[in-house]
Formats: structure tokens, C-alpha cells, sequence
């Protein structure tokens, strides 16, 4: 199966829950600004999570591919262009996005050069979570979900024993997080990696918050499925009107 590591290969931050432990991986182990920013919050608004991705069937190192995530807080025309400058600059497989804001029209008609775009629109207005997956990429479509948590799944298949599950999710700030919300996010294959605006905070992947109930629920729930944080603890969001920097956001892996 699919292995997902770090670039440096290493773990960190590991937190005990019991008998079990919960690793932070450095396998997000970049955050990286593709846009020109002229302030705080076009800097923020401009942060994307790298993932190293070891694709090989007795796990072993073999190809590498990389994995983005990416909360765009609305996928502008000058983004989009951004984005897809990245995305070949990086050599990025797949792009996990949320709040990308699109309406109905502008959300099948989104093109990325090389890329294939996944989403249906939540509402008429918008959706707010897409996958783009390079187009040489054998590709089985999945969930595309507008209930809450409104999620887009896909499942790549590098070979007939070689598969990995990939989903972007949204969870709003009103809606509550529970085991039976998040096993929306668990795949057919074993290995996942799945990217979500959760709207909540834990030390493992935002130290710049306290802990919340849905956060804790969430890391519960990782331990329970043999699921990693793969997020480097990062802010990725400023609060308007009061500048609070935090990260709702979180990649989660298993390989």
C-alpha cells in the first residue's frame, strides 16, 4: 500500500492517549505562499500543506509523489493562476482545497492545465471543497457530498493491489463533530489521506488556541482509527476584526 512519510522522514511531537499513540508527522512539512502578499491576511490566505506520498507495494521507498492542501478562502481567478503555477512547480499529484467559494456555473467550468478538477456544488450559490488530481492519474470518483459534512472523495489507483483514498471535507461552525461524522472521512482503501476545515482546535495541530471539545473528539477518533496529524501546527487563518491568528484546518493520514 501506499506509504505516506515526511521529506525528512521522521516523526515528531508524538502524544500518548492510553495504550496508543498519536504521531504529528513532519509529513506536512512545508507551508508555502503562493501568491504576492501585501498583508497578514493575503500571506494566510495564500499557505498550502505539502505531503510527500511513497508509492510502493511492499513499502518500501519507491516513487515519490506530493500531495497539497490548501483552504483558499475563495478560489479567485488570480489564485487559480497562482495555484496552477504550484502545482507544476511542485510536482503535486493531487491538491485537497477548501472554501473554494465556487457557484453551480463556475464550479464545472473550472479548469487547472493538467489537472482534473473534482466538486459538485453544495448549493446553487457554492461549493465549498474540491479535489484537482493530475489527468495521468487513474481516478475512481467517489462520495461527492453536499450534506454536512460536505466532503469530495477519490480513490487513485496506481496499481490492481495499490490504491489511496483521498478526501476534502468541510465542516461548519455551527455543526457538531462526532465518531459518526467523521467516519464520513474513512475510504474503501486503508490508506487515506484526507484534508478538512474542521473549525476546531487541538495543541496538535493549533498550539496558537485552546483545546475544544470537537478538537478532542477529532483526536479521539484518530487513535481509535490508527489515523496520524500530518499538520505542522502552522496558523492558516486570521480572525477579522481581531487579527487572532489559529489553524481550523487539518490533514489526517494512514498508510
Amino acid at each position: 500500500m501506499p506509504r505516506l512519510a515526511g521529506l525528512g522522514g521522521q516523526e515528531a511531537d508524538t502524544h500518548m492517549r492510553g495504550s496508543m499513540q498519536l504521531h504529528r508527522h513532519s509529513g506536512v512539512n512545508e507551508l508555502v505562499r503562493i501568491l504576492p502578499c501585501t498583508c497578514g491576511r493575503a500571506a494566510l490566505d495564500a499557505q498550502w500543506r505539502l505531503l510527500l506520498i511513497f508509492v510502493d507495494a511492499e513499502r518500501n521507498p519507491g516513487p515519490q509523489k506530493r500531495g497539497a492542501q490548501w483552504n483558499s478562502r475563495g478560489l479567485s481567478q488570480a489564485k487559480r493562476v497562482a495555484v496552477e503555477r504550484r502545482l507544476h512547480a511542485d510536482i503535486v499529484l493531487f491538491c485537497l482545497l477548501q472554501e473554494t467559494h465556487l457557484a453551480s456555473a463556475k464550479c464545472a467550468a473550472l479548469k487547472i492545465g493538467g489537472y482534473r478538477h473534482v466538486a459538485q456544488a453544495r448549493t446553487p450559490y457554492g461549493t465549498w471543497v474540491s479535489i484537482l488530481i493530475r489527468d495521468e492519474v487513474g481516478v475512481e470518483v467517489g462520495v461527492l457530498e453536499r450534506k454536512e459534512p460536505e466532503r469530495a472523495t477519490v480513490t487513485l489507483r496506481y496499481s490492481a493491489n495499490v490504491s489511496l483514498t483521498i478526501t476534502s471535507a468541510y465542516f461548519p461552525r455551527r455543526t457538531d463533530v462526532s465518531s459518526e461524522s467523521l467516519d464520513t472521512l474513512l475510504g474503501a482503501s486503508a490508506s487515506l489521506a484526507a484534508g478538512a476545515d474542521v473549525n476546531s482546535h487541538h495543541v496538535l495541530w493549533d498550539p496558537l488556541r485552546p483545546s475544544d471539545d470537537k478538537g478532542e473528539c477529532i483526536v479521539d477518533w484518530c487513535v481509535q482509527n490508527d489515523l496520524s496529524i500530518a499538520s505542522p501546527g502552522s496558523a492558516t487563518r486570521l480572525q477579522h476584526g481581531t487579527a487572532a491568528l489559529s489553524s481550523p484546518d487539518v490533514l489526517l493520514c494512514r498508510d
